[in-house]
């Protein structure tokens, strides 16, 4: 009989009634992309600063010039690592700096390096950074000589940052003209974003002839780029909730009003202000688990395309979330029964029942 009763009165006002379902459902379906990408924001982030290379730096202590290469093994547990030597050679008569590169290993550090031509150099070949070919007059394709031999030019790097004073070279050729075998200037390491600290105290017990030193500014600024669109996602979703409450308190207390001679007549003969509350809360929860089940299938659809469209990869749809999108939406129902509660009890069946 109350489902009859609440069904019923649902139907004979159901323009209201899908005015309240529309907007849970909007609240439901920017929640629940909100939410997704909220879950997911720091993985896509984390995979994004990637790109920006090393976050920790192994380099040799205690005033030597090297540290062995056996080191690149332990940085490797921790992430990607690559090996740098470094050597100051005769460039066309000129003294440059050589950085000898793993550059199989560099790969998934210097994606954002910009280089015109090849990214890795055959045999025979090098990349140069832009400085030393803007002194040299160099182009993709010039030959260079380094270390007393001829070589092409397979590509021209752009970093902002040393390497465009530099003559990237296989890290072997630049332990041979160094004379330095097995031995690395410095070991680049890229660890996850959560894990550096931990990272680096571990490589710090494990290298005790190196020092190992995190490079704050990135981590840092990635810590709070991850910290800000995280809490700006939180206080989106709070607005938005407040603006559905709003919308579906408006609709409710219309209906209340409508229905204030029902309600009159109800509490004329004998039903309790909670019996009576009880119907419209069972109309408000009704439609709140309406609108969050079909916000929930929008919002998994919202978050796959705002993930292509700001990382350029979908966020996944995570079904673990769809208890807290039906308990935020019924949440958000329920705070929007508060005013037309309090209209119902405002009612006199006496005033009404007089007709006025």
């Amino acid at each position: 009989m109350f489902r009859r009763v609440v069904w019923r009165a649902m139907h004979e006002r159901r323009q209201r009634v899908g005015l309240a379902l529309a907007a849970l459902t909007v609240g439901a379906t920017l929640a629940t992309a909100l939410l997704s990408l909220y879950g997911d924001i720091e993985r896509k982030l984390r995979g994004q600063f990637r790109g920006y290379g090393a976050n920790i730096i192994i380099s040799p202590a205690g005033g030597r010039q090297t540290l062995p290469i056996a080191a690149l093994a332990e940085g490797e547990k921790h992430g990607s690592a690559a090996p740098f030597l470094y050597s100051v050679q005769t460039v066309d008569g000129e003294p440059v700096v050589l950085a000898g590169v793993d550059f199989e290993r560099l790969r998934p550090l210097a994606d954002y390096w910009k280089i015109t031509g090849r990214r890795r150099p055959e045999a025979g070949e090098c990349l140069v950074g832009e400085r030393v070919a803007g002194l040299f007059q160099l182009r993709t394709g010039s030959q260079i000589e380094v270390g007393g031999g001829k070589r092409r030019v397979a590509g021209i790097v752009s970093t902002g940052a040393a390497e465009d004073s530099q003559v990237l070279l296989p890290i072997e050729e630049v332990a041979r003209l160094a004379g330095l075998d097995r031995q690395a200037s410095l070991i680049a390491v890229r660890a996850e974003g959560s894990q550096v600290e931990a990272a680096r105290a571990t490589l710090a017990a494990a290298l005790p002839e190196a020092e190992v030193r995190v490079l704050r500014a990135l981590v840092e600024s990635e810590a709070n780029v991850v910290l800000k669109i995280r809490g700006t996602l939180f206080l989106l979703t709070l607005l938005i909730l407040l603006i559905v409450a709003l919308c579906v308190m408006n609709n409710f207390s219309a209906i209340v009003y409508q229905r204030r001679k029902e309600i009159g007549i109800l509490k004329a003969i004998g039903g309790g202000e909670w019996r009576i509350a009880s119907l419209f809360a069972a109309e408000v929860l009704t439609v709140g688990a309406a609108g969050s089940l079909a916000g929930f299938g929008l919002g998994c659809w919202m978050a796959r395309w705002l993930g292509w469209q700001i990382f350029h990869q979908p966020v996944p749809a995570r079904l673990e979330i769809l208890p807290s999108v039906v308990g935020i939406t019924l949440l958000a129902a329920l705070v929007s029964t508060v005013l037309p509660l309090r209209q119902i009890r405002r009612i006199e069946p006496a005033v009404i029942l007089r007709g006025e």
